[in-house]
């Protein structure tokens, strides 16, 4: 008897995935509210979704107060992190939670519809994969307030969309609102899945074709409304400038040159997914010496066809080409742009593991049991490693206790209504300081200069301890110091 069958009988597929779902949702949520704000994009979303909260203007995103060139992404993420600040207050946790929804949804995505169209044992080990990814939850994704976890999702629904259709054309007119969706969180990142849709398009041309045309109006219909309507909005604000900037700077330059200097070559990508996933790649490379997958086997799974029970192994090869060749291309280098890639790259995984278990009786009987052992043990190791990797990185790199953050929120009822000074302050100590603690803030470059503007009662916050009369010490945290000034 095969062994998915034997575990079926003691653990239902509900009860598996309900686990792995279980595990996304711990690897998402632990000590979130204990993570550093980062300086880079994270605290640049933050602070201008708390200005539009409250400013109310929900068309011109601002930065401290003005129009913001710098980020020249649509509106998306900052209209869903304003909405959560507005729901949930504004937090830490509230910051992250339209990430962390999306990432849970592409986690639930993934195991639902691997089920249907790939199997239980591809969809489980898929759903294992990806909810142990180190850059699945920590590089600009899930346990972050950017906008990469929210696009994976849109890239997935795009897929399960594209294989929808194959059946029921009507369910083309969902791209319309997908579509609309990525261009309004990323611009010109459309490209992406825009790519995927026309290469499966094109793929597969000559089946089904009947009933498709009306659909695909009513998707560029549901594209260009909302799309159409946030362009007009934007143009009223400043007319050109933001949207000249969102293609040209967003898109032309990042395209044809490494911007902030940020260059890399074509292997570039690759080196990013065995520096952050060579646990999973190490497994996979086991498992298929362990279990090697023939020939047939693999022209079976890309071949695609017009049978609606065929494994949709075409679609998944035009996604993950188009999500590794596409960032490749694109001059400027950000290990984040891979994110898309992620979930497919957990699907092959898991098919491979699947692909693994379904073989375990086959061979000779000496050579079996050991090679079934050996299977669980480099999963489960992989697993533990990854899981390891996940918490460890939260406690060792984004302690928020003892960094700058941790000691203004941990003094956030007597700075309240005063003033701190600080050397210079970075994103994050800004929107820390201003958002959450209700201070504000001035520059003195040492302690002098903060003793001749500062007024009795101002605070100071510093890296280096000082030792003078006029100051007090409040709190220490790390390698911080907060003094008061007394006199």
């Amino acid at each position: 008897m095969q062994l998915p069958a034997i575990v079926s009988r003691r653990l239902s597929f509900p009860v598996l995935a309900a686990a792995v779902l279980c595990l996304a949702a711990f690897n998402l949520t632990f000590r979130l509210h204990t993570d550093t704000l980062q300086q880079w994009d994270e605290s640049l979303y933050a602070i201008t979704a708390w200005e539009m909260l409250t400013s109310g203007d929900w068309i011109g995103t601002t930065y401290l107060g003005n129009l913001d060139y710098y980020n020249t992404k649509p509106p998306l993420n900052v209209w869903l992190i304003a909405a959560s600040f507005k729901l949930f207050g504004v937090n830490l946790i509230a910051l992250r939670i339209p990430s962390l929804v999306a990432a849970f949804g592409t986690v639930a995505l993934v195991v639902l519809w691997g089920r249907r169209r790939l199997g239980k044992a591809t969809a489980l080990g898929a759903g294992l994969v990806l909810s142990t990814m180190y850059a699945f939850f920590y590089m600009h994704a899930g346990r972050s307030a950017n906008t990469d976890a929210i696009n994976a999702l849109l890239v997935v629904l795009t897929v399960v969309t594209l294989w929808g259709a194959r059946d029921r054309p009507w369910r083309l007119a969902w791209l319309g609102p997908i579509l609309a969706a990525v261009f309004l969180l990323r611009g010109m990142a459309i490209l992406l899945p825009v790519a995927i849709v026309v290469v499966d398009e094109l793929a597969t041309f000559g089946i089904r074709r009947r009933g498709r045309w009306v659909p695909t109006a009513a998707a560029v219909a549901l594209f260009a409304l909302p799309v159409g309507a946030w362009i007009f909005a934007r143009w009223q604000v400043d007319e050109w400038r933001f949207l000249s900037q969102l293609f040209w700077y967003d898109f032309v330059a990042r395209t044809i040159r490494p911007i902030e200097n940020h260059p890399g070559s074509v292997f570039f990508y690759l080196g990013v997914l065995q520096k952050y996933h060579y646990d999973w790649i190490a497994a996979a490379a086991v498992v298929a010496v362990l279990y090697p997958v023939s020939r047939a086997t693999l022209r079976a799974l890309v071949s695609g066809g017009d049978d609606r029970r065929t494994r949709p192994g075409r679609l998944l090869l035009v996604w993950a080409a188009v999500a590794l060749l596409i960032p490749t291309l694109v001059r400027t280098k950000m290990g984040w742009y891979l994110n898309p890639f992620y979930p497919v790259f957990a699907i092959a995984v898991g098919g491979l593991i699947a692909h693994a278990f379904r073989c375990a009786p086959d061979g000779p009987r000496w050579w079996r049991a050991p090679r079934v052992l050996a299977l669980v043990a480099m999963i489960a190791f992989a697993a533990g490693f990854a899981e390891g990797r996940l918490i460890w990185h939260s406690y060792d790199h984004l302690k928020l206790s003892t960094s700058s953050q941790g000691i203004l929120l941990a003094e956030r009822d007597r700075l309240k209504g005063h003033v701190v000074f600080r050397r210079q302050l970075d994103r994050a100590e800004i929107f820390v300081l201003h958002a959450m603690v209700g201070a504000t803030h001035s520059l003195a470059p040492d302690a002098e200069i903060f003793l001749r503007d500062s007024k009795p009662g101002d605070y100071l916050l510093t890296r280096r301890p000082r030792n003078d009369a006029r100051l007090t010490v409040v709190r220490t945290a790390g390698e911080y110091v907060l003094y008061q000034r007394v006199k």
